[in-house]
């Protein structure tokens, strides 16, 4: 006799399955979730500790009261004043221009471009995002502050050489309007046919369809866009630290030097020599990390409230009463279900023309955008190309007849070790939890994974950098002296930075794989275990790579935290314990010498780290093709 048929097994079970392979799986994916949240934890207990004794005499060292930084006088004074100027001023400036450009542009790909320029456009902005923070200093400093040493010449300035405030703002400004216009690019794309099919029924232009339907719906993610970029402005290190100026001062002149909080931590963190002084650098970190958090958390509640935007519909002029309720020709009109008066359109020859000026300055939004991208790979192509040699690759730093010589391929193999090292750290941690987050039914749990790993991912690099600082450079964990700086702490500051791009890419791919695939294996005797392992992850395989591949492009021109880690050496790396060369701190230290030699290989650096990372970047839209927004064809 046939046994009873029972009910098919879930997708994904909402127990522990049977099996000890298949618990000690779940508990491992259990615990790489798990860690996400100690590393945040830890990172803000081991901020606040080690501010502490600067913060428990806040007031004696003045440091919410003073804009005056001497650690030499007695009591020291740390204020941090300036800073916090510096840093509100530069992404103030930024925000005042990138967020035109970047709505502008994202409108203009989104609404107006045809397919092959929407295309394109969005995988240069993408491109544009890519380029390491040290290159964009590196260009800014021999081609943005000439140009305002330009501007301050006509306006009888002083001779800063171009750096200062406005310069800094300038150059933050080319680096987060591709992070507006990609997140406004998906969400009017995310605006259903409808909003834009009824505007323009009635009568509305395309720019009246996208001022009054497109821009109104997706209102939440622009603003959650506009928090997102002023949160990666303000955290910005080493291109800030390059034009600046570096002047602990508050000046409101256009032409006024500065200093920002993470330039200051990054210039004086390593040089130290006091307890109080090191307190004080990290209280400031402590503030910077606030600060980020809370309009990342901002910026993600708007996002998640882009799923119930305030709804538009588009309704007629009521008859009038002559009319006796007879259909009659009605002007268009658009009006809101919370009852906004209804605008006229204009006439249809105003109509035609201000379309025709909308779309005109749209289009230029996009130039004026991507026109960076252009310049820098320029220009760096250009100064880089005639030092490209095999020594370059081969040798290592040295002086000929009192000339720099050599070349950087021990700075070259350290990032790569660096890299390798983080990646070998972080896709474990990061699969493992992308499992649990895609497989499991612990919804509050997941959700707040989820969640910190978002906000994780928008910590600045230099209060990353600190923690690594602080829990694998200073402390002597039963030694006689401290640790020291060394790969493995550059590697898990950058493992710390990679591992929410790794968690969110590969859960987004594992939840792309048919449930049809998972109820076929359980159908077929298939465990926990051995369905996720054999049949979810390897139909997902392509996109976890992608992001792996995105996640280590990320990290292999990061500086700021690798200055606090790993250091930097003059030699072939030979222990892991040991200070490690990598190339963008050599980008970032030769961008300042004096002589030629020098500049020429910081040319040449910035030209193989850039066109790595560009290839990186290629290979992936290749390899995922065109970008697609499901919500696009949302209705």
């Amino acid at each position: 006799m046939q046994p009873a048929v029972t009910a098919q097994p879930p997708s994904r079970p909402s127990t522990f399955p049977p099996g000890l392979a298949d618990r000690i799986f779940q508990g491992l994916c259990l615990l790489a979730g798990l860690s996400i949240i100690a590393i945040a934890i830890l990172l803000v207990l081991i901020l606040g500790w080690q501010a502490w004794p600067a913060l428990s005499h806040a007031g004696e060292y003045r440091i919410f009261t003073s804009s005056e930084w001497n650690p030499h006088k007695t009591p020291p004074i740390y204020g941090s004043l300036a800073f916090v100027f510096g840093t509100l001023t530069t992404s103030c400036i930024a925000m005042l221009i990138a967020v035109p450009l970047g709505v502008g542009s994202a409108a203009f790909l989104a609404e107006i471009a045809p397919g092959w320029i929407r295309r394109v456009g969005s995988f240069l902005i993408e491109l544009l995002a890519a380029v390491p923070s040290v290159v964009y200093g590196f260009w800014g400093m021999y081609f943005l502050r000439p140009a305002v040493q330009w501007l301050f010449n006509l306006m009888n300035g002083p001779n800063t050489s171009g750096a200062g405030i406005l310069a800094a703002g300038l150059i933050l400004s080319i680096m987060i309007v591709p992070y507006i216009t990609a997140i406004t690019y998906d969400v009017c794309r995310a605006v259903p046919h409808s909003q834009r099919e009824g505007a323009l029924a009635l009568g509305a232009t395309r720019w009246q369809m996208i001022r009054t339907a497109v821009l109104p719906y997706a209102r939440p993610g622009i603003m959650a866009a506009c928090f997102l970029a002023l949160g990666r402005a303000l955290g910005e290190t080493m291109a800030v630290t390059m034009m600046i100026g570096n002047r602990v001062e508050i000046n409101f002149s256009i032409f006024a030097m500065g200093d920002s909080i993470a330039s200051v931590i990054a210039n004086r963190l390593n040089e130290a020599d006091s307890p109080e002084i090191r307190s004080a650098l990290v209280s400031l970190g402590l503030i910077l990390l606030v600060i980020t958090s809370i309009l990342n958390v901002a910026g993600r509640l708007l996002i998640r409230r882009l799923g119930r935007p305030r709804k538009k519909i588009l309704q007629p002029k009521a008859p009038a009463p002559e009319s006796n309720g007879e259909a009659t020709s009605l002007p268009p009109r658009l009006a809101t279900v919370q009852g906004d008066a209804p605008q006229p359109l204009p006439s249809p020859r105003g109509k035609q023309i201000n379309n025709r000026i909308m779309t005109v300055v749209l289009a230029a939004c996009v130039i004026l955008t991507l026109g960076p991208l252009f310049l820098i790979l320029g220009y760096i192509t250009y100064r880089g190309a005639a030092s490209l040699n095999l020594a370059l690759f081969t040798q290592l730093p040295k002086r000929v007849d009192g000339e720099p010589a050599g070349g950087l391929g021990h700075a070259m193999v350290g990032s790569g070790i660096l890299v390798a090292l983080a990646t070998a750290m972080a896709v474990p941690i990061g699969i493992l939890t992308a499992i649990f987050l895609a497989e499991t039914r612990v919804y509050r749990l997941a959700a707040l994974i989820r969640f910190i790993t978002e906000i994780l991912g928008g910590v600045p690099s230099i209060v990353i950098g600190i923690f690594a600082y602080a829990v694998l450079v200073l402390p002597k964990y039963g030694g006689s002296k401290p640790l020291g700086f060394s790969a493995w702490a550059g590697a898990f500051a950058l493992a710390v930075m990679m591992l929410p791009v790794v968690v969110r890419s590969a859960e987004e791919a594992l939840r792309l794989v048919p449930q049809s695939l998972r109820q076929a294996s359980y159908a077929l005797g298939g465990n926990y275990w051995q369905t996720v392992m054999k049949v979810t992850l390897p139909a997902a395989l392509p996109a976890v790579v992608t992001g792996i591949i995105l996640a280590a492009g990320r990290i292999a021109g990061e500086t700021a935290p690798l200055l606090l880690t790993a250091y930097g050496s003059e030699f072939m790396p030979r222990s892991l314990s040991d200070r490690t060369p990598f190339l963008p701190g050599y980008i970032y230290k030769y961008s300042g010498m004096p002589e030629e030699g020098y500049q020429q290989q910081a040319w040449a650096a910035a030209l193989v780290l850039l066109a790595v990372i560009m290839l990186l970047n290629i290979a992936i839209r290749l390899i995922t093709g065109r970008r697609l927004v499901g919500a696009s064809r949302a209705d």
